[in-house]
């Protein structure tokens, strides 16, 4: 991945998979999210696609046997083709199909439940002017 990729194709030049995106849309949409246009759409995919990465690694150190965490963190660093780590997850997770489908349930409820819990936030600004 290069985050410093700004260009108008950002999503497509993270090879995000066509499921992953379709995915990351149905957040946007449940959050009940609105864009501005295209290109506002496809930041707001980079930003959450860059979040769930993230949560998805945690979840695979967390759930991984620690006699294989070393190989697949090396593997990562050598940037390893995407068919090859996920071989390798399947392989030394026993359980590599619950920890993957209970990660993608759990980060929408974390999304979904920072939206609601944002957009019920008091808004500071007007407690302020409404106390003079």
């Amino acid at each position: 991945m290069n985050p410093n990729n700004t260009s108008s194709s950002t999503v497509n030049s993270l090879n995000i998979s066509p499921e992953i995106k379709v995915y990351l849309e149905g957040l946007l949409e449940d959050a009940g999210i609105q864009t501005v246009d295209e290109l506002m759409k496809e930041e707001m995919i980079k930003e959450l696609y860059a979040r769930l990465d993230n949560f998805l690694t945690t979840t695979i150190i967390d759930n991984m046997p620690p006699d294989h965490l070393d190989t697949f963190i090396k593997m990562n660093e050598e940037k390893k083709s995407k068919e090859e780590i996920e071989m390798f997850l399947k392989e030394k997770m026993t359980n590599y199909k619950e920890v993957f489908s209970k990660a993608f349930a759990d980060f929408r409820d974390l999304y979904l439940g920072g939206v609601t819990a944002s957009r019920n936030a008091p808004d500071t600004k007007k407690d302020v002017n409404n106390s003079n």
